[in-house]
């Protein structure tokens, strides 16, 4: 998803979130934006004979409700535009670069240069430790490590977004908030290859610059080269001096001065010799390891900017995603419930239906199986529908008001997994039980049958949700089943 298609999805996304009630984006609004993102999406498909794509549904359901919020408020997009990369950074600061560069330090007073205080020699140590940073960055991801500046990032985008955004109401304000940090986690490598783009750019046009400079003072004036340390010897410096400039001078074919050759112009009791080979040598010296490589890191920076700026790595697996993607699949999710030793009334059958359309959307089908009869565990290792469509995740449904056992809780898990292909999960009911001990009882029992249970569960590799069908708390069960669902998202 490219870059501008995914900023609308996210912000999309964080006023669905935060707009619970629907009184920024209505029901309404969202369910005539889906459908008409569905028939769009399998209708640009038809035309290119391939299956409609996630993406493009999603953008263009994003789209249609950010038009559709355009006519009533303005802040939500202001916040978003804001946060656009703008392209003049990337010419403005490197021409500033290019000019503070040729504006550099003068290589000296009274025509005298000092070659051990040479001006490109500082620009040359620089850039050699920037290369360390560098190559220490890379080995802290490599290592997973967090960004130290990832914080002050989100944190300067949400600024920057509310400064666009000044009128905001409580509602919307949420929604920014919570639209910049998605925003600021998924661009984070992008924003960090463009900035990486501009300074390296920045760095060898300000190498460029300071070359530049320099022919351009040598061609009015007259320096002296020469040299002069109250530590350093004339051996010392020769070697110090051959490292640094030696393979420059061997490149232009021109042969390195003899320890002797630099004791000869040793400042003041010299006056040197002409500064010309000296500022070649350094010339070539940075442009080999300043400017080259700078330039390279600048191609790969930008080739990694524009290769994520069209295809940001959206995590469409998130539920969020998932429950809007149902309306474009072919086939509706199938979520089969399997009761045991549990008959359900119809409260609790729309509680499981409601379940169902948060973890799959509107189109999600319910698989209500007959309870299994305590005692008849076997059952459940009957295959429900040999010729059905497949099940997106199958639930075993519980009552907390039991004591699990191995003998029939157990048995009947067992038998459920090995009959079996689909994802599954546990989830028991709490309700009967609560209602049953009354709020005389307090909530420590209530507490302690939980935990029996998660770790029943736990122990046999199913993941648990408990909560109450009466009044099902549906963003709670959604994170309690996380780990199942995102196992099904690496397996789709």
């Amino acid at each position: 998803m490219d870059e501008s298609a995914a900023r609308d999805v996210l912000l999309v996304r964080a006023i669905e979130t935060t707009d619970a009630d629907g009184t920024v984006l209505s029901a309404d609004d969202r369910r005539h934006a889906g459908r008409a993102a569905a028939e769009l999406a399998h209708w640009s498909a038809a035309e290119a004979r391939a299956a409609p794509t996630p993406e493009r549904f999603l953008a263009q359901r994003a789209r249609l409700l950010l038009e559709r919020l355009g006519s009533r408020q303005r802040a939500h997009a202001r916040a978003a535009q804001a946060l656009q990369w703008r392209p003049w950074i990337d010419v403005v600061l490197p021409a500033l670069a290019l000019v503070a560069g040729i504006a550099f330090e003068r290589l000296g007073g009274g025509g005298r240069v000092n070659v051990l205080a040479f001006p490109l020699l500082a620009l040359l140590l620089w850039n050699l430790a920037i290369y360390v940073l560098i190559v220490f960055g890379w080995t802290a991801r490599a290592a997973s490590r967090p960004p130290t500046a990832a914080r002050g990032l989100r944190a300067l985008l949400q600024w920057v977004a509310f400064k666009a955004a000044p009128r905001a109401t409580a509602s919307t304000a949420t929604a920014i908030t919570r639209f910049t940090q998605d925003w600021a986690a998924l661009t984070a490598p992008l924003n960090a290859a463009r900035i990486a783009r501009v300074l390296h750019l920045s760095a060898a046009l300000f190498a460029l610059g300071a070359i530049a400079g320099l022919y351009l003072r040598g061609l009015v004036f007259d320096y002296r080269a020469g040299w002069e340390s109250t530590f350093l010897d004339p051996p010392a410096v020769h070697a110090l001096l051959s490292t640094v400039l030696g393979p420059a001078a061997s490149l232009l074919g021109q042969s390195f001065p003899s320890v002797e050759a630099l004791t000869a112009i040793r400042f003041p009791a010299s006056a040197g010799e002409s500064a010309a080979r000296w500022i070649h040598w350094y010339a070539v010296t940075v442009a080999a390891l300043v400017l080259l490589p700078r330039l390279l890191l600048t191609v790969a920076a930008a080739s990694t900017a524009r290769r994520l700026a069209r295809a940001l790595p959206l995590d469409l697996s998130a539920p969020y995603f998932r429950r809007l993607l149902a309306d474009i699949d072919a086939t509706p999710a199938r979520l089969r419930v399997q009761p045991f030793s549990f008959t359900l009334d119809e409260d609790q059958g729309s509680a499981l239906r409601r379940i169902g359309v948060q973890l799959f959307g509107e189109r999600c089908e319910l698989l209500l199986r007959p309870s299994i009869a305590y005692g008849s565990e076997a059952a459940a290792a009957q295959p429900p529908d040999p010729h059905g469509a497949p099940v997106a995740l199958t639930l075993a449904l519980c009552n907390l008001a039991a004591t699990p056992e191995q003998e029939n809780h157990g048995a009947f898990l067992d038998a459920l997994q090995a009959a079996t292909r689909s994802p599954r999960a546990l989830l028991v009911d709490a309700g009967p039980y609560a209602k049953r001990l009354g709020p005389a009882a307090g909530s420590a029992r209530l507490d302690e049958r939980r935990a029996a249970w998660r770790a029943f569960a736990q122990a046999r590799g199913w993941t648990v949700c408990i909560t109450d069908l009466a009044a099902p708390d549906l963003a709670q069960i959604e994170r309690d089943l996380a780990p199942v669902l995102g196992a099904m998202a690496q397996s789709s």
